[in-house]
């Protein structure tokens, strides 16, 4: 395979890339998370802006939080420190932890000025936060338990009743399971996150490729759910040869419907180079659907095998089509590469940028739960319930009023057909992403 860096730009951003980002290897969860330590000047402790904090001995006294520092020890964490604490009081306690200052300059080009976009906004939520009603919640948490309930029943009965119909009935149940999950999987350790094991998805690997990785280096050279796919799938924007735009439209239904699949090899292949550190008990809780289909299907264990991975098929299919076509890729969305605002620039505005909303789901707590809903708002505070986000739309758009900003709603139809003319793009956007296309009232 030719170096990876026949498949991407130079980084309109000046981001650095991992290793393996540039020389054609399979870019794990793992792999990219380990690499990014020798590139991000954490002189191995914490970086956290232009400091470097040696969090060990917080780690012993709050094991709750041990699994995500030692996940990031010896990188720079400034942006998750930043996205997943919605007061300044952890910034505070930060400063007993304080080492020295780095000696380079972050590889991100992200700021988080007080006066800026973003913490403007994670201020101004504040008073909204303390007035949602609990049943936004116990909705989230009713909707979710049922989707996974109603997954077993309509797989079980697949099996049990040799139907194809109710298989596809319980691979879109389990799809929709899985991106509901993903609302449980931005929260501290709980019981509703590992729904999205039983699609072969594990916790470990999805937290690093997309909460470490994509929420907070969006349509980046560092964003891992971009590169996973490369050179199959190329969202940025580089020369392409004619076989390559018409393969990568005509493969990207194959990479929806073999996305669990696919992850789970990935992982697979690459636990030995880790010595299994990265295999955990309660992976096996990705059985634990098959099973349950196999005692209560009364058929063969070759026809449960079978059955079972059609519904894992279509499942993933569902969460592929929904999530790659979330509102991510489209030509007037910046993907690395295209002119960004400036080198050095508010990291709120930065998400803005790189998405699109969907507004024909925007207001359905159900919709927005199972098709990752209210996006921009759950990029700004991924770690708050999905059924709160509704209620920061008022504070959210006087805030987008005083920055001059907007966001850009379209129709599924809309980021369906940007995102494989995405593909195809060969050509950088030579001016900065303008906020006001596509914006509704």
């Amino acid at each position: 395979m030719p170096p990876r860096s026949t498949f991407i730009p130079k980084s309109s951003l000046n981001i650095k890339p991992v290793a393996t980002r540039d020389n054609g290897l399979i870019l794990s969860s793992d792999r990219w998370l380990e690499e990014k330590k020798d590139i991000e000047g954490a002189e191995g402790f914490w970086r956290v802006h232009d400091g470097i904090y040696d969090l060990t001995a917080f780690v012993e006294k709050h094991p709750g939080g041990a699994e995500w520092l030692n996940l990031t020890k010896g990188t720079d964490i400034t942006e998750a420190f930043e996205v997943h604490h919605l007061t300044d009081l952890p910034k505070e306690m930060l400063q007993k932890y304080f080492v020295k200052k780095a000696k380079t300059k972050r590889n991100s080009p992200y700021t988080f000025e007080e006066d800026g976009f973003y913490k403007t906004l994670r201020r101004e939520i504040q008073p909204v936060l303390k007035v949602v009603p609990k049943q936004s919640y116990n909705n989230t948490n009713f909707f979710t338990d049922t989707l996974m309930v109603l997954t077993f029943i309509f797989s079980t009965f697949a099996l049990k009743h040799w139907s194809f119909t109710m298989g596809t009935i319980g691979g879109l149940l389990l799809g929709m399971l899985t991106v509901a999950a993903h609302n449980y999987l931005h929260m501290r350790d709980n019981l509703r996150m590992y729904y999205s094991q039983f699609s072969l998805f594990q916790v470990r690997d999805w937290r690093i490729s997309h909460i470490l990785s994509h929420h907070l280096y969006t349509n980046t050279i560092n964003d891992l759910e971009i590169s996973m796919f490369e050179p199959v799938l190329q969202y940025l924007p580089i020369e392409k040869k004619p076989l390559q735009k018409m393969s990568s439209v005509l493969l990207a239904p194959l990479i929806w419907i073999t996305f669990f699949h696919t992850s789970l090899i990935r992982r697979l292949i690459d636990a030995p180079k880790y010595n299994y550190q990265n295999v955990k008990l309660t992976d096996l809780s990705t059985f634990i659907l098959p099973i349950f289909m196999y005692i209560f299907g009364g058929q063969s264990f070759s026809s449960c095998l079978v059955m079972w991975n059609f519904v894992i098929f279509v499942g993933s299919f569902y969460l592929g089509y929904v999530g790659l076509n979330a509102g991510h890729h489209h030509p007037e969305v910046f993907h690395d590469g295209d002119t960004p605002r400036s080198d050095n620039f508010d990291w709120g505005i930065g998400q803005l940028d790189a998405l699109l909303d969907r507004n024909e789901i925007t207001g359905s707590h159900f919709l927005v739960l199972t098709n990752f809903g209210d996006h921009a708002l759950h990029h700004f505070f991924p770690t708050l319930d999905h059924g709160t986000l509704e209620h920061l739309y008022p504070v959210f758009k006087k805030v987008c009023k005083q920055f001059d900003v907007d966001l850009r709603t379209v129709s599924l139809l809309e980021t369906t057909k940007g995102s494989f003319q995405q593909l195809i793009r060969t050509t950088p956007n030579p001016s900065p992403t303008n906020l006001k296309k596509f914006s509704k009232d």
